[in-house]
């Protein structure tokens, strides 16, 4: 199995993050995504970080969250 999905879906992120755009970075773009996600991390009653920002974007907050579930 390739790694190439994970790591475009990571570069995405990095992407957004920044508002990196085609015509250059938009500040705005980068705000919004950045409020964006760490809504869904905040609503996950996590640290609002960067890292958890990523791992929500990437799955693994969910797969945590339903791990814990499990046990």
């Amino acid at each position: 199995m390739s790694d190439a999905p994970l790591n475009d879906k990571e570069d995405q992120f990095e992407r957004l993050w920044e508002g990196q755009t085609p015509k250059g970075y938009n500040r705005t773009k980068a705000l919004k995504f950045r409020q964006y996600i760490l809504e869904h991390v905040r609503q996950t009653q996590r640290p609002l970080t960067r890292e958890n920002a990523k791992k929500y974007w990437m799955g693994e907050l969910q797969k945590e969250m339903r791990d814990a579930e499990l046990l």
